[in-house]
């Protein structure tokens, strides 16, 4: 299973969600690759504190290498990235469009599932990740530019597909989302009326403590007991996005 959480705005709770979705995936039991294609590197320092091997750097593909993931907890292994990354950004030529998809297709096969985090932006390295994947899962925050992103995105995955590549949206997952705001109805009704058939119905809620768990590299469900319920939401949400991509994928 690959799939890439994408968004072409940022703040909106990419590397949050992708590293939610590993832990919770990784404690059911699976082999999970978490690979950052954001030159930023943030789930790359969410999920390891320590100097980071070069050899598993996914800047080596873009060098016609392999990296070399390595593992950062029980059934979690990273393909890391850092603002070394960036430098090859520039080089716009085909091949380069289908460095990450040629490396996974060879190496794929040794995990469970593939999550690939994506940059705030439709350039290689985000083109990279919806030509290597499967499914795109995109979460959106309480904001119209995130759904406007969203359109964007999609407009994106249309033109990929026309040309015989690319990931197919999975859903939308609602994140950050205050109950009792009314920018967050206003939203929940535009989503619902644009994407209800795709839309995750399990939704994060709006919590200080999911910023804590990224800096402390802990899932929110392992901070404090009354946090559970938004651990709960990331936990029931992780399971609606595998059995929907299983499912699709059984589907051909």
């Amino acid at each position: 299973m690959r799939i890439a959480v994408a968004n072409q705005k940022g703040g909106v709770g990419k590397t949050t969600l992708t590293f939610h979705l590993i832990h919770a995936w990784a404690e059911d039991g699976r082999k999970v690759l978490a690979v950052d294609m954001d030159p930023q590197g943030d789930l790359t320092s969410s999920l390891w504190r320590g100097d980071l091997p070069q050899n598993a750097l996914v800047a080596r593909v873009f060098d016609g290498n392999e990296p070399r993931p390595f593992q950062v907890a029980p059934g979690i292994f990273l393909a890391a990235a850092e603002i070394s990354l960036s430098v090859h950004e520039k080089d716009l030529s085909l091949k380069n469009y289908f460095r990450l998809k040629t490396w996974l297709d060879a190496k794929g096969g040794d995990f469970d599932a593939i999550v690939v985090d994506c940059p705030p932006s439709l350039g290689l390295f985000t083109i990279n990740a919806l030509v290597a994947t499967r499914w795109v899962v995109a979460p959106v925050d309480v904001s119209l530019y995130s759904v406007r992103a969203l359109r964007d995105l999609l407009g994106s995955l249309e033109e990929l597909q026309e040309i015989g590549e690319g990931a197919k949206l999975l859903g939308v997952a609602p994140f950050a989302f205050a109950s009792r705001q009314r920018a967050t109805k206003a939203v929940q009704e535009l989503l619902a009326d644009e994407y209800g058939n795709i839309l995750f119905s399990h939704v994060i809620p709006s919590s200080a403590r999911v910023r804590e768990a990224i800096i402390l590299g802990r899932p929110v469900w392992k901070l404090r007991r009354d946090e559970q319920a938004v651990g709960d939401s990331f936990r029931k949400l992780a399971s609606q996005i595998w059995e929907r991509a299983q499912k699709g994928d059984e589907h051909g």
